[in-house]
């Protein structure tokens, strides 16, 4: 009976990893194409109860390897630039902006996603494919969230991102008018503090 338990074991964990390793490969062969992504987006953030605790929208620029700029507006205005080897974080009601290098860390983030190193999915994730959706659970416990669910559109564009972390808190993110692969600036991923921003060096 033994043996037979820890044969079903060893079989169930073949079986995961199997699943995983398929999800893996469909999720990288629809982002490998992607080399740059541009659209909007409209954010929900809710409590461990589903009550609402902000919205916003705004609009995002993601390039591979690691660029993006995303750009939310109303009704608190900030701005996330990064290189992939610096970060700025700008509030510009605060007239701030933190300054930091990216890490391995901050390349887990949800957005750096879609603009990462497709090769690097499969060492830093779990995917399973569930219900038309990619489920991601980081295998890293400093990951800057627990969960993160991405959907596509029929055109192969991501459509919709859920992140959930470690508070219990959720993000729901819609994009829209999402184009694949338009020419991005070199600027977009550079920010000049605006004359009298206070600067935060985070290092």
């Amino acid at each position: 009976m033994k043996r037979f338990v820890t044969a079903f074991a060893a079989s169930a964990a073949l079986l995961a990893s199997s699943a995983w390793a398929d999800a893996t490969a469909e999720l990288s062969q629809l982002l490998q194409p992607l080399a740059s992504i541009s659209g909007k987006f409209h954010q929900t953030l809710t409590d461990e109860r589903g009550e609402v605790l902000q919205k916003s929208s705004g609009t995002f620029s993601v390039e591979r390897p690691g660029k993006l700029r995303w750009e939310t507006g109303e009704p608190f205005p900030q701005l996330l630039v990064t290189n992939n080897k610096k970060l700025w974080l700008y509030d510009p009601d605060l007239e701030q902006v933190t300054i930091r290098p990216v890490d391995k860390r901050m390349k887990e983030t949800p957005a750096l996603l879609l603009g990462g190193k497709v090769g690097e999915i499969r060492s830093s994730f779990n995917v399973a494919s569930k219900d038309g959706a990619f489920q991601l659970t980081p295998k890293s416990a400093s990951a800057p969230f627990r969960a993160m669910e991405i959907r596509f559109a029929d055109s192969g564009l991501p459509a919709a991102m859920t992140v959930r972390d470690s508070m219990g808190q959720t993000t729901k993110i819609k994009f829209s008018r999402v184009k694949a692969n338009p020419s991005l600036a070199a600027a977009l991923f550079n920010f000049e503090p605006p004359a009298g921003t206070d600067i935060i060096r985070d290092e």
